[in-house]
């Protein structure tokens, strides 16, 4: 009886040993068969700004995502393990504020001689094969590395490259030199219109060039279009200098001599130089108005007012039509103007009052206030048109009364009734005696991308920015036809233009 219990623990012990060993079998061979072909390990060590980093890997024979990061933190390191076939492939290097990675690397021994970075802007790309040396790598952006539109890692110009030119003149008694974006279509008709674009307060001019419509419009009609930026103040922010009682910075002269170097430069006309800017930059445009109307020939302010010293003492020497789109419930720049000195940006009558006083001033006779058709129901607000025309020459003063809109560039947020850009293109054109108007859509395409609550969908390679209703731009990044991107912004409502140096597309997008 005692060998018999004997053999059956034993026959008990075997078959748990044979488990165990089938059991460890099973687990390596799940394991060695996790990896059939190339396993490599990729680093990813964040220093300043960890939080807005992140890449993701693709193969150049699909756009399916291979594998992806998203820092979080600073001073911090991660390694990913990830099995790929022999053949070629890229990152695709993203930094949401758009100025590089502040230092943080990525390193791998199995693909990289040396660590990775992005230096600057907001994407870029790093590229490497294995097993393979004919690897064609066709990644598009602007491959001129002095261009600020400059895509590291690029190898198929697209066209796209822009360049931040510089501008030097001496003014108080000091030398500066000053920035700007020219853009132009090409085989641009001499005698053309050249328009001037203000960014706002804290903005760039990167942004304007982005997100005004401008750009697009000048494709359409035939005309240059100029890009400023601003300087910054004693703080630190960009801004325009338009006629505070704070502030040296001499941009009144800096945007005269802009211009007629321009006119000069590429035979624009001098009687068709306008301005426009949103915010502080339609401050600086009425400062223009009241103070070198002999250069530029009409304004538009979107958002912004006149600052106390040009209401109290405008004395242009030409006529100059003005076009004003401004927000019932702006909470920045009242609709109702101020009586306190509003952070030492002055005191203000109302918007209707200012732009009466400019059709006062050129004897208008005539007034009409016109409903416009609410088209976009969902954005909770609606859209006045109010005219003083019948002045000396024909002159006429422009309102779009935005009722419960905020302190927005039209268009492109808040309000989709109006496009700032168009409404104010149309109003100059006609002044110059081209009756003949444009709109945005005509040079936009509705197959670029799709857009759906908070995914965009890609249906031709491109470019995808976002930005905010602030007009921060938030993101940017290539998409590959077929590719989608999720979960991208929180709650709020976004544009979204997207470019492929062909078409143009702009979309704006709600995310509950």
């Amino acid at each position: 009886m005692a060998k018999k219990q004997h053999l059956i623990f034993i026959m008990t012990r075997s078959k748990f040993l044979l488990s165990i060993l089938f059991f460890v079998l099973s687990i390596s061979s799940k394991i060695f068969a996790q990896c059939m072909y190339n396993e490599i390990e990729i680093t990813t060590s964040t220093l300043q700004w960890g939080d807005e980093v992140s890449w993701e890997l693709y193969s150049t024979e699909s756009e399916t995502l291979i594998e992806s990061y998203t820092g979080t933190t600073d001073s911090s390191s991660f390694t990913q393990s990830v099995c790929i076939d022999d053949g070629c492939y890229y990152f695709v290097a993203m930094d949401t504020y758009g100025d590089g990675w502040n230092g943080t690397v990525i390193e791998s021994e199995d693909i990289f001689d040396s660590s990775q970075t992005l230096s600057n802007g907001f994407y870029g790309f790093f590229t490497f094969s294995i097993g393979e040396d004919n690897c064609n790598f066709e990644l598009t952006g602007c491959t001129n590395s002095e261009s600020f539109n400059y895509i590291q890692g690029a190898t198929d110009d697209d066209g796209s490259c822009e360049m931040i030119e510089s501008y030097s003149f001496t003014g108080n008694g000091n030398t500066y030199n000053r920035e700007y974006i020219y853009y132009a279509p090409a085989n641009l008709e001499p005698g053309s219109p050249l328009v001037f674009v203000l960014h706002g307060y804290f903005g760039w001019a990167t942004e304007m060039y982005e997100f005004s419509g401008f750009k697009e419009l000048a494709d359409e009609a035939g005309f240059g279009v100029v890009f400023p930026q601003g300087s910054p103040d004693g703080n630190g922010n960009n801004h325009w200098n338009a006629n505070f009682d704070w502030g040296s910075e001499p941009d009144l002269e800096f945007l005269v001599l802009l211009a007629k170097h321009l006119q000069s430069e590429y035979n624009h006309s001098t009687s068709c130089t306008y301005s426009c800017g949103y915010s502080n930059g339609g401050y600086m445009s009425y400062s223009l108005a009241c103070n070198a109307s002999e250069t530029f020939r009409g304004v538009g302010s979107v958002g912004g007012t006149m600052t106390n010293n040009d209401w109290d003492d405008c004395q242009p020497t030409q006529q100059v039509p003005v076009i004003h789109l401004h927000g019932t419930s702006d909470e920045t720049i009242l609709y109702e103007g101020t009586t306190n000195w509003q952070f030492g940006w002055g005191q203000q009558p109302g918007v209707e009052t200012i732009v009466q006083s400019w059709a006062q001033r050129y004897n208008c006779t005539s007034y009409e206030e016109i409903e416009l058709p609410n088209t976009v129901l969902t954005d909770g607000s609606d859209v006045d048109l109010i005219r003083h025309y019948d002045g000396d020459g024909g002159y006429e003063a422009r309102l779009y009364r935005v009722n419960n809109g905020g302190h927005d560039w039209f268009g492109a947020f808040g309000n989709f009734d109006i496009q700032s850009s168009v409404e104010i293109w149309n109003f100059w054109n006609a002044a110059c005696q081209d009756l003949s108007t444009t709109n945005l859509e005509d040079v936009t395409s509705d197959n670029i991308i799709s857009c759906e609550n908070n995914q965009i969908k890609a249906l031709q390679n491109c470019v995808v920015s976002v930005f905010d209703i602030n007009g921060r731009e938030i993101l940017k990044r290539p998409l590959i036809s077929g590719q989608s991107i999720y979960d991208f912004a929180e709650t709020g409502i976004y544009l979204v233009v997207a470019n492929n140096n062909e078409l143009f597309q702009s979309s704006k997008i709600l995310i509950p």
